[in-house]
């Protein structure tokens, strides 16, 4: 019998991707998420995210985090490497990073964790109740009453948040 050739799989347009509902969270794979939302004027600091973090956790019984310079210098290189690539890693580069002992010291806590986002020009308010608390597994870290301490890094629209517990 000849060699059959196979019909190549169908790749979804980017259409498809975009959720079409304003405020509804799509599931594109295991970790990551899209979200239509508009944009502000401008993009949020480190500082603004952190009030508006802190705010949403508290009002929902959370309590607040305390900012950590470790945690916000390898958050910072996160979000700089989402605006060189202009996408996100699936978390790739957080796991390979705290997969090592001596970084996990480095960083001095026992545990971790990451919400990350790229492509939105948003106000701390708005990163925080409209991306990151529209989905489940994002809004769920970011209220873990467990997560002592956070760093945040943005770059462009590259931004992330590396939360620590149980520091060392």
């Amino acid at each position: 019998m000849p060699n059959q050739i196979q019909p190549r799989p169908q790749v979804a347009p980017i259409q498809q991707l975009v959720p079409k509902e304003w405020g509804v969270a799509k599931q594109l794979n295991d970790v990551t998420w899209t979200i239509l939302v508009g944009q502000d004027e401008a993009m949020a600091t480190p500082q603004e995210i952190l009030e508006a973090l802190n705010q949403y956790r508290n009002t929902n019984g959370s309590g607040s985090l305390n900012w950590d310079n470790k945690l916000a210098e390898f958050a910072q290189t996160r979000a700089d490497y989402f605006a060189e690539t202009k996408d996100l890693d699936q978390h790739a580069g957080f796991i390979e990073y705290t997969n090592s002992e001596d970084n996990m010291r480095n960083l001095g806590f026992k545990g971790v964790g990451e919400n990350a986002s790229y492509g939105y020009k948003l106000a701390g308010v708005h990163l925080i109740e409209w991306v990151f608390a529209g989905d489940e597994p994002h809004d769920k870290n970011q209220r873990n009453p467990d997560w002592t301490h956070v760093g945040i890094g943005v770059s462009d629209t590259g931004v992330d948040l590396i939360f620590g517990k149980s520091k060392i």
